[in-house]
C-alpha cells in the first residue's frame, strides 16, 4: 500500500471511531430534517449508508488477506442470497414496493457490514492507539450530549411526547423514541464502566454525575426498555465491584477504589428504586395494565369471585390474563407476529427459504412485527436468517470460550459490564425491536461487540 493511500485509509479507521461521538448529532439532523423541513430522505440517513458503503470498500480492499477471503465469500453468499429474494418477492408478492424493500435490505445489511468494519478496525488499531480508551470515551462523550439535549427538552418543555396515548414521556428533541430510548440503555453500562474508572476516590464522585444524567434521560421517556436497562446494569455493577473488592482486599489504593463505587453505586440504585413510583414508566405500566383488564381493584376483587365460577370459566379468565400479561411486555406485538406467522405459513416455498421481504405478504399496507430477530427471518427466510446470524453465533461462541477459559482473570467490571450492554442490546433487539434494524442504535451494539471480542482475543482469526 503506498504513502498516501495508507494516510488516506488510517485516518478513515480514526473517523469511524470518532464517527461514535456524531451519532446524537446525526439523529439531531434526522429530527430537523423531518419536523423543520419535512424532508423524509433525512440527513442521518444519507450520511449513515454513506459510511457504510465506505465501509462495505475499506474492508473489501484494506483487510489482511489472510482473513479477507473469508469475509468477501460471507458478503457474496449473504448479497446472492438477497438478491434472489428481491427478485422472488418481485415475482410472487402481490402488491409490492420496490422502495420499502430495498430500504428494508439496506437496514439489514447495515449491520454486518458494520460489524466486520469494526472488527477490522479494532484489530488495525489495537497495537497503535489505546482503542479502549477512545471507544469508552467516545460512547461516553454521545450519552452525555444525549443526556444534555433530553434534560434541557424537560426543563424548556420542549420534548417530542413518546406516546399519543395518556401516557407519559417524551424523547427529547429526538425524532425515533424507541430508537433513542435503545441506544441509552444499551449504552448505560459502558457510562456506568467509565464513571467507575475514573472515581479513584471521594474527591472523583463527580464522574457518577453523568450516570445519573442518563438515568434520568431513560426514565423521561418513559419506556420499559429504559427502566429494565437501569436496573439491570446497576444490580450487575455492584455485584462485580463487590467481588472485585474481595479480590483485591489486600491492595490499599484499589480497595479505596473499590470503597467509593460500592457506596456510590448503592446509593444510586437505592434512590432510583426510591423514586420508582413517581416515574413516567410507573405510571405508564399502571395506565396499560388497565387497559387490559390487569388494574390492582380488578387484581384485589378476583379472590372473592373465585368461589362462584366454574373451573371452564377461570380457564377462560386464566389464558386472558396471560394474554394481558404479554400484552404488556410485549406492547401489543404478539398481534403483527401472529399475523406474520400466517403470511409464513402460507407462503410458497420459495419465500420460505428466502424470505417474504418487507412487512411480509400483506394485502393493503406492510407492517413490520417490531420484534427484530422475527422480522429478519420472515424478511430474510431461513436461508437468509442462517447466514445473517452466523457471524453473531460465531463471536459468541469466541468470546464464551474465551471468557471460561480464565474465568478468574475475565470475571471483571469491563467484561462483565460491556457483556451486559451486549446481552441488553439482543434482549431489547428480540423483544422490542429497534435495534438490528434501526441503523442509528445498531452502531452501538456492533461497536460493543467488536469492542468485547478485541479485548478478549490474542489473535485475530
Amino acid at each position: 500500500m503506498n504513502s498516501p493511500l495508507k494516510t488516506l485509509v488510517s485516518k478513515f479507521e480514526l473517523f469511524l471511531i470518532f464517527f461514535i461521538i456524531l451519532q446524537p448529532f446525526i439523529d439531531l439532523l434526522t429530527s430537523f430534517s423531518i419536523y423543520i423541513m419535512d424532508v423524509h430522505l433525512t440527513f442521518g440517513i444519507i450520511i449513515r449508508f454513506s459510511v457504510m458503503i465506505l465501509i462495505l470498500v475499506y474492508i473489501l480492499f484494506v483487510t489482511q488477506k489472510k482473513f479477507r477471503k473469508n469475509i468477501f465469500l460471507y458478503f457474496i453468499l449473504f448479497g446472492v442470497v438477497l438478491l434472489i429474494g428481491l427478485i422472488n418477492n418481485l415475482l410472487v408478492k402481490d402488491p409490492i414496493s420496490l422502495f420499502s424493500e430495498l430500504r428494508n435490505i439496506a437496514k439489514i445489511a447495515y449491520v454486518p457490514i458494520m460489524l466486520f468494519g469494526y472488527l477490522v478496525v479494532f484489530y488495525r488499531l489495537k497495537e497503535h492507539k489505546d482503542i479502549k480508551r477512545l471507544v469508552q470515551r467516545n460512547i461516553f462523550i454521545s450519552m452525555i450530549v444525549v443526556s444534555v439535549v433530553m434534560i434541557i427538552a424537560t426543563l424548556t418543555n420542549t420534548g417530542i411526547q413518546s406516546y399519543e396515548s395518556e401516557k407519559l414521556g417524551h424523547q427529547g428533541w429526538f425524532f425515533a423514541g424507541n430508537e433513542i430510548g435503545s441506544i441509552m440503555a444499551i449504552s448505560f453500562a459502558v457510562v456506568v464502566y467509565y464513571a467507575f474508572q475514573n472515581t479513584k476516590s471521594w474527591k472523583t464522585i463527580y464522574n457518577w454525575l453523568p450516570v445519573c444524567m442518563l438515568i434520568f434521560s431513560q426514565l423521561v421517556i418513559g419506556t420499559k426498555v429504559g427502566y429494565g436497562s437501569v436496573l439491570i446494569v446497576l444490580v450487575v455493577a455492584l455485584f462485580i465491584f463487590l467481588i472485585e473488592k474481595f479480590r483485591y482486599r489486600n491492595h490499599s489504593v484499589l480497595t479505596k477504589k473499590y470503597n467509593v463505587n460500592v457506596i456510590m453505586s448503592s446509593v444510586v440504585l437505592f434512590v432510583f428504586l426510591l423514586l420508582t413510583p413517581y416515574t413516567p414508566v410507573a405510571y405508564n405500566m399502571n395506565v396499560h395494565l388497565s387497559w387490559v383488564g390487569l388494574d390492582q381493584e380488578e387484581i384485589n376483587l378476583e379472590s372473592d369471585e373465585k368461589d362462584a365460577e366454574s373451573e371452564n370459566q377461570k380457564m377462560k379468565e386464566k389464558e386472558e390474563k396471560e394474554k394481558a400479561v404479554q400484552n404488556v411486555l410485549l406492547s401489543g406485538r404478539e398481534h403483527f407476529l401472529e399475523q406474520h406467522k400466517e403470511y409464513f405459513a402460507e407462503a410458497p416455498l420459495s419465500q420460505k427459504l428466502l424470505g417474504m421481504g418487507y412487512g411480509g405478504n400483506y394485502k393493503d399496507e406492510g407492517k413490520t412485527v417490531e420484534m427484530d430477530f422475527y422480522d429478519i427471518f420472515f424478511s430474510l427466510g431461513i436461508l437468509g436468517f442462517i447466514l445473517y446470524i452466523t457471524p453473531f453465533i460465531y463471536l459468541a461462541f469466541y468470546v464464551a470460550l474465551s471468557i471460561f477459559k480464565n474465568l478468574r482473570q475475565n470475571l471483571n467490571s469491563e467484561v462483565v459490564l460491556f457483556g451486559s450492554a451486549i446481552m441488553l442490546g439482543m434482549g431489547i433487539a428480540y423483544t422490542a425491536g429497534h435495534v438490528l434494524t434501526a441503523p442509528a442504535v445498531s452502531i452501538y451494539l456492533v461497536v460493543l461487540i467488536a469492542y468485547l471480542y478485541n479485548i478478549l482475543e490474542n489473535k485475530y482469526s
